[in-house]
């Protein structure tokens, strides 16, 4: 994913737990996209890794309700 979000990544926070969000590497997004709804065309990872928001068009939906679980990383 590119784009303005590549430029807000930086900005961006879980609106859970506070910690900086940034955008899921191709390695990841199966794993990921396998949880999410269908219509995400990307996702921002916690940089704990153990939870992950879906971008819809463009747009990161940082809702609590939106929160895709991780495995933690190892």
């Amino acid at each position: 994913m590119t784009g303005p979000l590549d430029k807000l990544a930086d900005l961006l926070r879980c609106p859970v737990t506070g910690q900086r969000l940034r955008i899921a590497d191709p390695g990841e997004v199966a794993g990921i996209a396998a949880k999410a709804p269908a219509e995400a065309d990307g996702f921002l990872v916690r940089e704990d890794g153990t939870a992950a928001y879906p971008v819809i068009n463009g747009i990161p939906t940082l809702l609590e309700e939106s929160l895709i679980p991780l495995q933690p990383l190892t």
